[in-house]
């Protein structure tokens, strides 16, 4: 029977995991510099600026009504 001590070491190492492994947030104004850079276009860049934005506000306060 495993005692309290040991899942409180067992669940701080699965937490640890977890936290290292996962995807870098994607910033819009880096997002709209790669577009920038690969195509030479303001536009596009804009476009891409204000998508990435919409994406993140997404992730972090759901899903919003408007669409751009």
């Amino acid at each position: 029977m495993a005692t309290k001590r040991y899942k409180r070491k067992r669940t701080q190492k699965r937490t640890q995991k977890r936290r290292s492994s996962g995807k870098k947030w994607v910033t819009a104004f880096d997002a709209a510099n790669v577009t920038l850079q690969k195509t030479g276009s303001y536009e596009k860049a804009k476009s891409t600026l204000k998508t990435q934005a919409l994406r993140n506000a997404r992730r972090l306060f759901g899903s919003i009504g408007e669409r751009l």
